[in-house]
């Protein structure tokens, strides 16, 4: 689509988001910072929201179409993954809503780095001006490595799965002696979330991007067997930099040029807010330029255009395809 013309629509829906979710004849609705799930039956209902949540905080601006790219890049990529691990889609009957079977998740949030960059630098940069072990969620880090650097190889750094509060670094084999999972499963997580990472990097790389790092959520089917959930490879879950200008942003000491809402996280850095106070309202260009980041982020992941939905984000609409859909 003609960039000024995707701009048009952008600043058309921008008082328009789908920031709350009301469906009737689903059951009770939880909650989470960007989704809504109903469970229903022996499935669950994720509805995507255009919410953007940035240092665990929800954020008081919608983004435009954000939820319709997330929700069909996760579809888009539960489908390629599934020759690696089961994964929880049954279908996806509306742009922002996906119905799941329903599993058990485990309180644990995988993230895969193949640089230093984000939290991890910050944490990596107080260590070392502290003099202390260059160790994150167990792993220890390589001496001397500059912002965004390559690592040798990508690492395995998860974190729990906070209900409230932050998310805390912790290391594999704490979260088997605190009984969070068993080794079988904990051994099962590293080989597949790795797997996941690489085969992301492939598809993505084709497009002329970098996946630098992700998180994964895992649980167990009724049967058992661990199953892929939540959401794949998104521009909420995942940092893309672009290939061709990485070497030059890095030698440069310049910040990558990223299609993820890192770009959000600077602005509100600059404007004063790190988690703690008032959230500021993002101005109008932010949330215009956000929300061509996650639909460049759609494209570059799924290799597909983006189409935006003809009937915008709306409870009516998600409700008629749902009822259609379990009729």
């Amino acid at each position: 689509m003609d960039k000024e013309k995707l701009i048009a629509m952008i600043k058309e829906q921008m008082h328009n988001t789908l920031l709350d979710i009301n469906l009737e004849g689903y059951g009770q609705k939880k909650s989470g910072k960007v989704r809504e799930l109903y469970f229903h039956e022996d499935k669950v209902i994720l509805v995507t929201s255009d919410r953007i949540s940035a240092f665990d905080v929800i954020l008081n601006q919608g983004i435009p179409y954000k939820g319709q790219a997330l929700n069909q890049t996760s579809e888009f990529w539960f489908n390629e993954t599934k020759k690696i691990i089961k994964t929880h889609i049954v279908a996806v009957p509306d742009p922002n809503v996906m119905v799941a079977q329903s599993c058990t998740p485990l309180a644990l949030e995988v993230v895969i780095r193949g640089f230093i960059t984000g939290s991890a630098w910050r944490r990596y940069k107080y260590l070392n001006e502290n003099n202390e072990p260059l160790i994150i969620s167990g792993v220890e880090f390589p001496e001397n490595l500059r912002k965004d650097e390559r690592l040798p190889e990508p690492v395995f750094t998860p974190t729990t799965k906070a209900t409230e509060g932050h998310d805390e670094e912790i290391a594999a084999k704490e979260l088997v002696s605190r009984g969070i999972v068993s080794q079988e499963i904990m051994d099962k997580i590293v080989e597949t979330a790795f797997k996941l990472f690489k085969e992301g990097n492939r598809v993505v790389s084709k497009q002329g991007g970098i996946l630098v790092d992700t998180k994964y959520e895992f649980g167990l089917n009724p049967e058992g067997e661990l199953v892929l959930i939540d959401e794949v490879h998104t521009a909420d879950s995942s940092r893309y930099w672009m290939q061709d200008k990485y070497d030059e942003l890095f030698e440069k000491g310049e910040n990558q040029k990223g299609l993820d809402k890192e770009y959000v996280r600077n602005w509100l850095r600059e404007n004063g807010f790190t988690g703690e106070g008032n959230v500021p309202d993002l101005s109008k260009d932010v949330i215009t330029n956000a929300s061509l980041n996650v639909i460049a982020a759609f494209e570059l992941i799924t290799g597909q255009n983006f189409i935006p939905s003809k009937i915008y984000s709306s409870n009516d609409r998600m409700q008629n395809n749902l009822d259609n859909y379990f009729r």
